[in-house]
């Protein structure tokens, strides 16, 4: 019963969001962006512009087969602080380019691109990035990169620690399948394909070397990224660090099991390293 009481309150919180986020992007001042990425895939973002001319930006990453608008509202809650949002179309997803999903390992690099074209137009900028699940591995897989110090903190949601990681979890879950021998022959397609070795794309390798502050925020029930892995990525981490466990979340529903716990969580955390 407490499953099916928290799935009506989620619905409930998602439809009022959904009504938040609508009313907002009529209200705000947008524009469709496009880059190229270095493999060519033209990749597409709406900026929404703040009210009051500022520096400060929120990028947002959304998850795997999901779209931006999924995201949106954290956006929203952002502009409300007084931000601008760039809001990804991932590649291979939504409007954008790529024949292959980058579960986060190209995405990083894409990531890099709009960083890079937000801190050419507005030098003086303070960037957060904010992702989501596989977004989520992406913010984190950036983070071990060379990032300009305009980018002041990362707040990653339910993200996995590497993707052989969540094959294998979901080869297990799913289909009751060993990693071995199905995850070598994924890799190899992987690699003559989509030109990434899954085994070198590692969120938790790349939190290691990160030096912007990241907030880990997870649900404790996520029955696609298990929990474990939040603890291990948290622990991996030698950056400035923060961490929020949401009780009774599945995945990508903290916000919505706790709009008050999460928003006080991640604006407590980015206004340390944002003014």
């Amino acid at each position: 019963a407490e499953k099916n009481s928290n799935e009506s309150l989620i619905k409930e919180a998602i439809a009022k969001e959904q009504e938040i986020e609508n009313e907002w992007k009529s209200s705000v001042k947008s524009e469709n962006i496009y880059i190229t990425a270095d493999d060519g895939a033209v990749l597409k973002a709406v900026k929404y512009f703040a009210e009051n001319k500022t520096d400060k930006w929120i990028i947002l990453a959304h998850g795997y087969h999901s779209n931006p608008e999924k995201v949106l509202s954290v956006g929203v809650n952002f502009s409300q602080q007084g931000y601008n949002v760039l809001s990804l179309s991932m590649r291979a997803h939504a409007e954008s380019g790529g024949e292959y999903i980058g579960m986060g390992w190209l995405d990083r690099l894409d990531l890099l691109k709009w960083i890079n074209l937000i801190v050419s137009e507005n030098p003086n900028s303070s960037i957060v990035l904010h992702g989501t699940s596989m977004g989520g591995a992406s913010v984190m897989m950036v983070s071990g990169e060379n990032l300009p110090s305009n980018v002041k903190a990362i707040v990653e949601e339910c993200g996995y620690t590497s993707v052989w990681d969540i094959f294998a979890s979901e080869l297990k879950l799913r289909f009751k399948l060993p990693a071995f021998p199905v995850l070598d022959m994924v890799n190899l397609v992987a690699m003559n394909r989509a030109g990434y070795n899954i085994k070198e794309a590692s969120a938790l390798n790349q939190v290691k070397k990160s030096k912007v502050p990241i907030l880990f925020i997870h649900g404790d029930v996520d029955d696609f990224v298990p929990v474990e892995m939040v603890y291990k990525l948290y622990n991996a981490a030698n950056c400035e660090k923060d961490i929020l466990v949401v009780e009774g979340a599945s995945h990508s529903e903290a916000r919505y099991v706790d709009f008050e716990a999460y928003y006080s969580k991640v604006f407590s955390f980015v206004n340390k390293y944002v003014s």
